[in-house]
């Protein structure tokens, strides 16, 4: 329910106030004040908005003409219309109120339902209804005018319910590599290219019945069709991908369709779209073929993957994931030193599953927390038992993963389980990959520094598959390295992957750090690394994993390996261990990120909070330290540095906005605050905090090209129609009216209903003079919703025809006020100008 509007009157006069209240209140909520100084501190503290203002010019103190001037200085109320009360035959304060700014005016003694009719008119004028804006905005893609995402599935749903009998099917495209299209051709080529998808996909609606479609995200669309076949689906496609082509020959456009069929109805339109999705990841980067239909195998995919899922727990329960140990081989002596416990997964039924099947799964939803508590506990007490039996013992490492390594109580519970089970935490060592230390290096710093005082041993895995490899090593204090040389020997040019492994060890070598090369299955590359001085080996060349009864067999043949209890050191870091930069920045919940920043406006990104991985997906160190300024779009990196230069110069804060786009070519405004931290020797530390503005940016250009398209419709010339049996009367009217306006004229009601025949009328004025007293308005103004000013003798005239009340929007008197007619004109031709605008405006850009 609209709330009820407020009126705020203005009188010195207790009798006029309560007179306009009497006759106001039933339909409007209203506020007093003796004078304007009174009037603005109410304004100031209105808890709710003042909608219009009836203001007697002449109060004492500050006068109205000065409280009008108080209004227009300030924004917040420089809109609010404003309602003069005037004495009844004065003209000259009338023609004056509307210059200083009044809205128009009122005589005394008051007619109520003047007072009513004007009240409402200013206050339909003063108001932009941004609710269909708003409606359009949640509805539409702003770039392509097209459905949104939300829209477009609630609009396939109606479809599809209202269409039983029909089968549909949903289309979803995109284009590969997208992001190389703003690379190419940039921001604006790539908008045009969104914007050329969208008329395909409209013109195709055009020719198709009962279709829906709309902009999902970036450069992805939907379209849910009736299905007539797949040859006609393949044809369309095919029709689609030919324009495409046509647009940009000189550059090959691959449109990417997934075509889900709709069998099941009642599935959720968001899981039709991700099943077509499905569909189109199997044909990204094919170029002999750009469709593919979701099929039983992509069910069965799923419905495994949903297998895996509901299985999980038990086989955890019923102890089916069992750690087998892949050995470590000294590479001086060819034996073993040590293993890898790994988790596999041997079924009742079903045998081994692949943990390539089962761990990305894990990964994905969370369990792999659970799994890697389970191994950790099952080499605890493999190593307990084997100490009891006087087995020789060798360290055995186990992995970590991601989603265990955001466990703030990680480290005390491996220190908690190594004395559960009596286990020297020399024998049990800590495997993380490269890639995490680039997630949260602050955080895992604290952890493995605190597990390493403890006598752990820390491994980086994968060393070198990453892409900020060395920024880790600098950064983080491990005691090993581990490199895959699966990926390390997949080098596009011979001889460089030989090359950078050698300088890897030789780096290690430098810093005291053992390094281990697993993956190896060759014997060449076994010779390589010995010659390169690598120390430690694990792969199938050695030894695959294997049971543990196998391993003990292995061990049980070799001395005990002597563990040895140095640890290497690494210079400081820029995070100091004492710092708490980090963990307090991770205590709020506004993202923020920490910059370095350096002389030559260099401003690298070296860490994020948890709100900011939260809000983006991804830490600011995932891809090791990057310059910020990089990411930011062209015409903001100036406004970007020189705002940090502010905050440097003067070791306080600054705030700016910027857009950048993402990796999927979508425009994001962010308004960032920067406060000064600390100094190094070489840069500066800075941390940002990021709030993302783009819907308010948005909205905010949306709502000004909404305001320039009324303000252009409101100051182009319309069209007025006079129709008067007066001929004096018609020529004055004319007069006053051509100036801005295309003026018509008629001296009859038979003439007057032809002109609103021939011509696009968008205001009336007519002579009550040429209809009787209860002669029913003889005009259809209704139909065409036309504004109608009734052209009058006197007061008592226009207030004895009732009928006219109900036809008629305001009215003017003979003789005529120039400022008074095109006043009036002038409000009434912007009543409707607000809505028909809307209309006009929204329907352009559908």
């Amino acid at each position: 329910m609209d709330r009820q509007k407020t009126v705020l009157v203005i009188d010195d006069s207790a009798m006029n106030r309560s007179i306009l209240c009497e006759i106001l209140c039933q339909e409007y909520t209203i506020i007093e004040a003796e004078n304007g100084v009174q009037a603005l501190k109410m304004l100031k503290n209105a808890k709710s908005k003042v909608d219009a203002i009836i203001l007697d010019i002449l109060i004492p103190g500050m006068g109205g003409y000065e409280f009008m001037e108080c209004m227009k200085k300030d924004n917040r109320f420089a809109q609010i219309p404003v309602i003069i009360l005037t004495e009844k035959a004065d003209r000259a304060s009338e023609r004056k109120a509307l210059e200083n700014g009044a809205w128009d005016f009122v005589s005394k003694p008051y007619d109520a339902e003047i007072v009513k009719l004007r009240l409402k008119n200013v206050i339909a004028r003063s108001q932009v209804s941004l609710l269909k804006e708003l409606n359009h905005v949640m509805n539409y893609d702003p770039l392509t005018g097209v459905y949104s995402k939300n829209k477009f599935f609630s609009a396939s749903k109606t479809l599809l319910t209202s269409n039983p009998d029909k089968q549909f099917a949903f289309l979803r495209l995109d284009i590969d590599r997208f992001k190389l299209i703003n690379s190419f051709f940039g921001n604006v080529g790539g908008d045009k290219l969104i914007k050329y998808m969208a008329k395909h996909i409209r013109d195709f609606a055009k020719t198709t019945e009962c279709c829906t479609f709309g902009r999902i995200d970036a450069d992805v669309f939907g379209i849910f069709t009736p299905y007539q076949g797949k040859e006609h689906t393949i044809e369309q496609i095919e029709q689609a991908v030919s324009r495409m082509k046509a647009l940009t020959p000189n550059y090959n456009i691959m449109l990417v369709y997934g075509v889900y069929i709709v069998t099941d109805r009642e599935l959720p339109i968001s899981q039709m779209c991700d099943r077509a999705a499905l569909a189109a990841k199997t044909v990204k980067g094919h170029y002999m073929k750009n469709y593919a239909f979701y099929d039983d195998k992509m069910r069965l995919s799923l419905e495994n993957e949903q297998n895996i899922i509901n299985e999980m727990s038990d086989a955890l329960e019923n102890h089916e994931f069992v750690p087998y140990y892949q050995p470590k081989y000294d590479v001086k002596t060819n034996k073993p030193v040590g293993a890898e416990a790994l988790a596999r997964w041997i079924h009742p039924t079903k045998g081994f599953i692949s943990p390539g099947v089962f761990i990305p799964i894990f990964e994905k939803n969370g369990f792999i927390s659970k799994l890697d508590l389970y191994i950790w506990e099952c080499v605890c007490k493999q190593l307990k038992e084997w100490k009891d039996r006087g087995v020789p013992l060798f360290p055995v490492s186990v992995n970590v993963s991601r989603v265990n390594l955001y466990n703030p109580n990680l480290s005390k519970i491996i220190i908690e389980l190594t004395k559960k089970y009596d286990v020297d935490p020399k024998y049990f060592n800590i495997e993380i990959t490269e890639s995490v230390y680039t997630d949260k290096n602050i955080l895992i710093d604290e952890m493995t520094n605190q597990l390493r005082s403890n006598g752990f041993t820390i491994l980086m895995d994968d060393f070198g598959s990453g892409y900020s490899s060395l920024n880790v090593l600098k950064d983080i204090q491990v005691d090993v390295l581990k490199m895959d040389m699966m990926f390390m020997f997949k080098a596009k040019y011979e001889g460089r992957a030989e090359t950078i492994i050698s300088s890897v060890i030789r780096m290690a070598k430098w810093l005291n750090i053992p390094v281990i090369a697993e993956g190896v299955d060759k014997a060449e590359q076994v010779d390589f690394l010995r010659s390169v001085g690598c120390d430690f080996i694990q792969g199938f060349y050695f030894a695959k994993p294997m049971p543990a009864k196998d391993y003990e067999k292995l061990i049980s043949e070799q001395e005990e390996f002597a563990v040895s209890e140095t640890r290497s050191s690494a210079n400081g870091l820029l995070w100091g261990n004492n710092s708490g930069l980090a963990v307090s920045i991770d205590d709020i919940d506004q993202p923020a990120m920490i910059l370095e920043c350096f002389p030559n406006d260099n401003i690298e990104a070296v860490s994020s909070n948890k709100a900011f991985i939260r809000a983006y997906g991804f830490d600011s160190g995932m891809y090791g330290k990057f310059n910020v300024v990089n990411c930011i779009d062209e015409g903001y990196k100036e406004l970007y540095t020189s705002t940090i230069r502010k905050v440097i110069e003067n070791k306080g804060r600054a705030d700016c906005v910027f857009s950048m786009h993402d990796i999927n070519g979508k425009k994001l405004w962010f308004s960032t605050h920067f406060r000064f931290i600390s100094e190094t020797d070489i840069s500066t530390v800075i941390v940002a905090y990021i709030t993302d503005v783009t819907d308010m940016v948005f909205m905010d250009q949306r709502i000004n090209d909404y305001k320039n398209y009324v303000k252009n419709e409101t100051e182009r010339r319309h069209n007025v129609l006079v129709v008067s049996g007066d001929e004096e009367a018609r020529k004055e009217l004319d007069r006053i009216l051509s100036q801005n306006n295309d003026v018509f004229t008629a001296d009859s009601v038979e003439s007057g209903k032809k002109q609103l025949s021939e011509h696009e009328i968008d205001l009336v004025y007519f002579d009550i003079g040429l209809i009787s007293e209860n002669e029913a308005f003889p005009l259809d103004v209704d139909g065409k919703k036309l504004p109608v000013i009734a052209i009058i003798p006197s007061h008592d005239e226009f207030s004895r025809r009732a009928v006219l009340k109900q036809r008629v929007s305001d009215f003017v008197m003979k003789p005529f006020i120039d400022e008074i007619v095109r006043s009036r004109t002038a409000n009434l031709l912007k009543i409707g100008i607000t809505g028909v605008a809307n209309e006009k405006f929204f329907s352009r850009l559908k």
